[in-house]
């Protein structure tokens, strides 16, 4: 990246690039009788308002390659100082310069190195000087440095210990980390060391813990072995045995009830199934079952057995009389599986019946439309409509029936408020 150049302009120069100017000169030692010259052409060079060396009057010589001074903020092509030609020191690396045709004295051109901070990651760390180093810092000491014995300006170099000794800079005194700080930056170090390391060994004891507490509790040390069950009445005992043989020997921590309790309920026999285990070694199984309540004929002549919700729990090629007798257009269901929204709706009502209605009635009629309807056994016949309101229906029949002869009627609508009779 080349350097910026100061505009040349109509000779102004700001008051700060002179004060700057300044007090960089005034570090120098600088005789007496000798003063600075602020009409010098090499001053005007200095600050870009002249042309470049190579221009009239200024001589032809070549700036000194090295790094660019910093004067005020703004990067500069050359540093200039005014110096007398007898107060070079031989080998210093200074370039003389010829002055102005007028007999102005010749100016020196010296190598000044900038100051570098090193910085890498995180910002350095202090750096604390002897007295011996802070005093020819600040110039005190009666020793002379050798910069200052060369008449040159000297680098201080601050940084970090990874760019001690780095090239660019040069140290003027012994500089070096207060051990203390040192060591408690050391300390820390391992603190939050010791800190990662303590958090990775509780990290995998605990790991080690619960994969031993888990491998010990699936062990047989606690697998199932007792396994009493209750509510079975009507289920297939091959059934009931099948889910009490997937629970016998399973460690009674790793068993899955859900499933077993699904399997269960998959019989026709059976609404619901609960299946819990007590540790270490027992599971229970309590079973609800369906209760039959009426039966009706399929149209395949097979006789189906339903409970309140019209759910088949089992068949007969015979009549079962226990049952109440539903007639009507039935579907052809298997166990387990529902017998329709009409029959279920006929299971109701005969649910709710009365002991002295169900004494007299023979049996229950789904219509094709689902209205329904009771056969008493004297051949009368009670209209109860839409499977609706079937409890406010019943209680006007039962009022009905406590009037003598109102069983007798050939049919009553009981659908209607009040009773309808028909003879």
């Amino acid at each position: 990246m080349s350097t910026p150049k100061l505009p040349i302009g109509d000779g102004h120069v700001p008051d700060k690039v002179l004060e700057e100017l300044l007090a960089a000169f005034a570090n120098d030692p600088v005789p007496p009788a000798m003063e600075i010259d602020l009409d010098d052409p090499s001053i005007d060079l200095l600050l870009g308002l002249t042309p470049e060396p190579d221009a009239p009057g200024l001589g032809t010589s070549e700036p000194v390659a090295g790094p660019d001074p910093v004067i005020a903020d703004h990067p500069v092509q050359a540093d200039f100082v005014t110096k007398p030609v007898s107060q070079v020191a031989p080998g210093s690396g200074a370039e003389v310069l010829a002055g102005p045709a007028t007999g102005a004295p010749a100016t020196v051109k010296a190598a000044h190195k900038p100051i570098q901070i090193g910085a890498g990651d995180d910002l350095p760390d202090a750096v604390y000087l002897n007295e011996e180093g802070e005093e020819r810092l600040r110039g005190t000491s009666g020793r002379a440095t050798e910069a200052s014995i060369r008449g040159e300006r000297t680098t201080i170099l601050i940084g970090d210990d990874e760019i001690e000794g780095s090239s660019g800079g040069i140290p003027i005194g012994t500089a070096s980390m207060d051990p203390r700080l040192r060591a408690r930056r050391i300390a820390v170090n391992r603190a939050v060391s010791r800190r990662r390391l303590k958090w990775f060994v509780v990290g995998g004891v605990v790991l080690v813990l619960l994969t031993s507490g888990f491998a010990l509790l699936g062990s047989s040390l606690f697998a199932i072995d007792h396994v009493p069950y209750s509510g079975n009445h009507r289920i297939d005992q091959n059934d009931l045995d099948a889910a009490v043989k997937r629970l016998m020997g399973h460690p009674v921590l790793l068993i899955d009830t859900h499933s077993i309790e699904a399997q269960l309920e998959q019989s026709p026999w059976v609404r619901t199934a609960r299946v819990s285990t007590d540790f270490p070694h027992d599971a229970s199984i309590e079973l609800l079952e369906r209760v039959p309540l009426a039966t009706y004929l399929g149209t395949d002549g097979t006789y189906r057995i339903i409970d309140v919700d019209g759910a088949v729990v089992d068949t007969s090629q015979g009549r079962p009389i226990e049952f109440m007798l539903i007639t009507g257009p039935g579907v052809n269901a298997e166990p387990g599986r529902s017998a329709g929204q009409a029959f279920a709706h006929a299971a109701e009502l005969i649910e709710a019946l009365t002991p002295a209605v169900r004494s007299r009635t023979a049996s229950v009629t789904v219509s094709e439309t689902g209205e329904l309807s009771l056969v008493f056994h004297t051949g009368a016949v009670v209209i109860f409509g839409a499977p609706t309101e079937l409890l406010d229906k019943l209680i006007r029949l039962e009022a009905a029936l406590k009037r003598d002869g109102a069983d007798k009627q050939p049919l009553l609508n009981v659908s209607t408020n009040p009773i309808s009779y028909k003879s």
